[in-house]
């Protein structure tokens, strides 16, 4: 019974998690306690059953990812790289469903107030719990300066997301990394529909990621980029794929389990196009990814089942869970003194020494509890702070009639 109180924060996370699985399934407590897990403002577009639960599997698979790398010393020896490994094909993913999304809200915006409303949502859904992040590095003394700059820099710089403008010094939450990419491609996109048009958002969008493949680089911040424009040319793309949406999904599907296996079955980079990069980032897990959103607003059956609350919920919790991540994993190994050593030679000799668990360990009983906090996040300061953005606007809209 050692897995079961190695970690005892792990295990009590764990098991309010499977507590509140449990009681989704009891209709009584489901009509009390499912409607808290809903996303507070309603969608200015149509709602597309079943991507919040991509988003749910893109956070989740980042997340256990990095509880794997962190201390695959613990959680058994795995000898031979498995799909876990490469976990960080999650954060392209989450770039593409941006992508469609986000560019599916600017059309909407005709004018300074639709502008203005944009910007307030987008604040509002992605700086609290960002901040949120900010101050329980704060707590755990994640704020350490270097010969380079002070703690007290790095903490000013990750307050005010400096590293959106190119802060050199880094940050102390190592997720946060593709959030600023994607701060970025927020403030970017609704100029850019603005001054294109609707029309050339396709042509450019296509332009980009060829161009983007041409003058590939080995680094994550602009590879990233190239999976919010197929985003947009999924998004694009979507209405006219109606009636081979079916076939398309399907190959979609199989690409992206193909493309899982890590760099070795790479199939667009070992034909020639574009780099192979071991981080994951593959031109495959665009087109396969991309397919799978293209179609699924077409099909009705896989998209409902992909929207049962068990599923939904992870979806809705899924940027909390992305953001505190790190904070779960440092609290229950007290070996992580700092978040940004981990993966480090200097952090490895610390975790060897451990007790190893069973393979099972890491998905059944030490990952669920991310998703438990994520849920305490998403009620307590992401769903709020949603709304009060949401009450905000509203008195914007308000005022400006006033003065009209």
């Amino acid at each position: 019974m050692q897995w079961l109180t190695a970690y005892p924060i792990a295990t009590i996370s764990t098991l309010a998690f499977y507590l509140l699985l449990l009681s989704l399934a009891i209709p009584r407590l489901r009509a009390m306690i499912g409607p808290l897990f809903v996303h507070p403002i309603p969608p200015h577009q149509e709602y597309l059953r079943g991507f919040d639960t991509l988003r749910g599997f893109a956070a989740s698979f980042v997340a256990i990812g990095h509880c794997y790398w962190v201390s695959n010393f613990v959680f058994g020896s795995i000898k031979t790289p498995s799909v876990i490994a490469f976990a960080t094909k999650g954060v392209p993913m989450f770039a593409m469903l941006s992508g469609f999304l986000i560019f599916r809200s600017t059309l909407a915006i005709a004018s300074i107030s639709d502008l203005r409303a944009y910007a307030v949502r987008r604040f509002f859904r992605i700086y609290p719990v960002y901040l949120l992040g900010v101050v329980l590095c704060l707590l755990l003394g994640q704020y350490v300066g270097s010969q380079y700059f002070t703690g007290t820099a790095l903490f000013v710089s990750d307050l005010f997301m400096f590293p959106v403008f190119f802060w050199p010094g880094g940050f102390a939450n190592p997720p946060t990394w593709s959030l600023y990419v994607e701060v970025m491609f927020y403030a970017f996109l609704p100029f850019a529909v603005i001054v294109l048009g609707r029309r050339r958002m396709l042509m450019v969008a296509v332009i980009g990621v060829l161009a983007m493949i041409l003058a590939d680089y080995p680094s994550r911040f602009f590879v990233l980029w190239k999976y919010f424009l197929i985003g947009i040319i999924a998004a694009e793309l979507s209405p006219r794929v109606a009636k081979n949406a079916a076939v398309l999904f399907g190959l979609g599907v199989v690409l992206l389990i193909i493309d899982l296996g890590g760099p070795r079955l790479d199939w667009v980079a070992k034909i020639g196009i574009g780099r192979l990069h071991e981080d994951g980032a593959s031109i495959g897990l665009g087109l396969a990814f991309g397919l799978i959103l293209l179609t699924l607003p077409h099909l009705d059956r896989i998209s409902r089942a992909l929207n049962i609350l068990p599923l939904r919920l992870i979806g809705v919790i899924s940027y909390s869970v992305y953001i505190t991540q790190f904070v779960y994993i440092g609290i229950n190994f007290s070996e992580i003194n700092l978040f940004t050593q981990i993966g480090t030679v200097a952090i490895k000799p610390h975790l060897t020494n451990l007790t190893t668990m069973p393979k099972w360990y890491l998905p059944l009983v030490f990952f669920p509890g991310i998703l438990f906090w994520g849920a305490v996040s998403f009620l307590l300061v992401e769903k709020p702070a949603l709304r009060f953005g949401q009450r905000l606007i509203q008195r914007f809209a308000h005022l400006h009639k006033k003065v009209s």
